[in-house]
């Protein structure tokens, strides 16, 4: 059973192709127009040695382009892959920071409690003391 549901023909180099695709009918005139754009430019070389060089130069062309599109996408998805993992090592840098600081503040209020205590000592003792 066949995936491709779709036909339809399209002129690539003055010639015409049946294709049976799953792509939509925009989809496969925009990748023949560019196919052919890049035929007529392989053409304007000024190398003619057949009707089959601007098609061999075309597709090495496009091929390079997506040998090139692979190349960066395998850095783009590289690069954010460390970008991910530098995130959530700093999630973890934050949440020990957080932490952290709950305790320095909880430290803060209990030293703040021991001062008032020290503090109300001092005037009674100093009470006492003028007594």
């Amino acid at each position: 059973m066949s995936v491709y549901t779709n036909r339809i023909t399209v002129r690539i180099s003055g010639k015409d192709y049946t294709l049976i695709h799953d792509e939509t009918d925009e989809y496969v005139h925009r990748i023949a127009h560019y196919l052919n754009t890049k035929i007529i430019e392989a053409s304007k070389m000024g190398i003619q040695q057949g009707e089959s060089t601007p098609l061999v130069l075309s597709a090495l062309t496009v091929t390079d382009e997506l040998f090139k599109s692979q190349k960066n996408f395998n850095t783009l998805k590289n690069e954010i892959k460390r970008m991910m993992d530098e995130y959530e090592k700093l999630k973890q840098q934050n949440q020990i920071f957080e932490d952290q600081l709950i305790e320095m503040s909880e430290n803060v209020d209990k030293l703040q409690k021991e001062l008032l205590v020290k503090e109300v000592e001092f005037n009674e003792y100093k009470k006492f003391a003028e007594e």
